[in-house]
């Protein structure tokens, strides 16, 4: 392939960015002051850890054993304004570092702990961990009464509540707790989960080097009609539209293959943990952490696309929902039934309250993320808060599309294109803010530093992620 200013994108060693190199602008910038960026201060690494301990009480705190205790209630609400107010302050408090060394993950992280203490902190029951069944063959999650989930729960010794409690910490979907959906565990076998780390991995890299190549360093910008035609995709009219829709179907596409090659990773590992575990007689608690069956893919099939509801409550990963929903759905419906709305009113709101939450999860990192010194800092009240906009919009189109789908003709596609539809016409809110240079994409190492060893090893383009 032969960039525009005739230069090889494509070499042995390495990858070039043809805009970079057209442009001639280097990616790099410092800190406005000219001095080097300061480290974590081990005061507030010894806050963190404080904070982490508070976290972890509440958590213990909503163990079935404590479901009586007036004095546990009391501590989880006491605790959790400190809490709360710490890890939304987190993002703002890290070291400002030149903005190509900044990792977006730990803003991400600060609001998700954030959201996670504020459901710890109001829950008014206890929650109840539920077990893997096999219905039919295949394993499954089912909703259990409280008491058959209170008489999985009566016997506990210190030990139990400390594994109940990291579990409970570190769970995302709530597959093994009472208040988390129905859904059936994994049923591939070994080389079906290598097949599809593999697949994922194939998909994932065209679609992430089209966004970097689509890239300008020059003005912070994409152009993906540009980049089209530099590749040699003759000029016709529709093009930048089919260009903008190009885009926004590969980042979705990043952003899926992204978080499954993670969890994919980690699910082929417990397929030798499962087995070694057993083996040497663990007991049936810790086993089962590392089941195969445990670990059911992140996303759907898109060939079940039904409607924007099912595209986010089924297909999109699951990993935020209970936050979404307590946070936001719950106390929604809640102002609806005392403001006197129908149920139907009640569930729309519930809805928007949803969205709502999930535009705040990722748009308020994002200020941290790019405060200065940034090529384009977000500024209250200032910058448009597309990403929110996006999330926000959604609970419209999820509210309205049952008027607007009997009128779809089927043999068109009937709810499958207003799902596709929707998505590709609001999607531009959430991708100019992910894909322009210096943003999430910023995280994935640059078009010129890729190797062959990226190109043919799954998971090595997202090790910025984690290191």
């Amino acid at each position: 392939m032969q960039s525009i200013n005739g230069t090889t994108t494509l070499s042995l060693k390495r990858l070039v960015s043809p805009w970079l190199g057209a442009n001639g602008t280097s990616p790099s910038w410092a800190p406005t002051s000219g001095e080097p960026a300061q480290g974590i201060s081990s005061r507030f690494l010894s806050e963190k850890r404080f904070i982490l301990s508070l976290m972890l009480i509440q958590c213990a705190l909503l163990h079935p054993k404590f479901q009586n205790s007036t004095s546990a209630r009391l501590t989880r609400l006491s605790l959790g304004p400190l809490i709360i107010g710490w890890w939304l302050c987190c993002p703002f408090r890290l070291p400002v570092l030149p903005a190509e060394d900044r990792n977006l993950i730990s803003f991400f992280m600060a609001s998700i702990l954030a959201l996670k203490s504020i459901e710890w902190t109001f829950a008014t029951g206890p929650y109840h961990m539920r077990s893997l069944k096999i219905v039919q063959g295949a394993p499954v999650w089912e909703k259990e009464s409280e008491s058959e989930a209170s008489s999985n729960n009566n016997k506990t010794n210190m030990e139990d509540l400390f594994l109940w409690t990291i579990m409970l910490f570190t769970s995302e979907r709530g597959f093994r707790w009472s208040w988390g959906p129905e859904a059936k565990g994994n049923t591939r076998s070994f080389s079906g989960a290598l097949f599809e780390l593999v697949w994922l991995h194939v998909l994932m890299v065209p679609c992430l080097g089209f966004l970097l190549y689509s890239q300008d360093w020059t003005d912070y910008h994409f152009y993906p009609q540009r980049a089209l035609l530099s590749m040699g995709v003759p000029s016709f009219r529709g093009l930048g539209l089919l260009a903008g829709c190009l885009h926004s179907v590969c980042t979705l596409f990043a952003i899926r293959c992204s978080f499954e090659i993670f969890h994919g990773t980690a699910t082929l590992m417990t397929y030798l943990l499962f087995p070694m575990a057993k083996r040497i007689g663990l007991p049936s608690k810790l086993a089962e952490l590392v089941n195969p069956a445990s670990f059911p893919p992140y996303f759907g099939s898109l060939f079940e696309l039904s409607s924007l509801a099912h595209f986010w409550g089924k297909f999109w990963h699951q990993k935020y929902r209970r936050a979404f929903v307590f946070c936001g759905g719950k106390p929604a419906m809640w102002l609806a039934r005392v403001l006197g709305g129908s149920s139907k009113v009640q569930k729309a709101c519930g809805v928007v309250g949803v969205f709502t939450i999930s535009g705040f999860l990722h748009e308020y990192p994002m200020y941290a993320f790019q405060q200065e010194p940034h090529p384009y800092p977000r500024k209250l009240f200032k910058t448009l808060p597309a990403s929110f906009l996006f999330f926000f919009v959604q609970s419209f189109g999820v509210i309205l599309e049952p008027l607007i789908i009997p009128y779809i003709p089927k043999q068109i596609g009937g709810p499958k294109i207003w799902t596709v539809s929707f998505l590709l016409l609001t999607a531009p809110l959430f991708t100019g803010e992910l894909c322009r240079p210096a943003a999430l994409m910023n995280q994935f190492p640059r078009l010129q530093q890729w190797t062959w060893a990226d190109l043919l090893i799954p998971g090595r383009l997202l090790t910025k992620y984690v290191f």
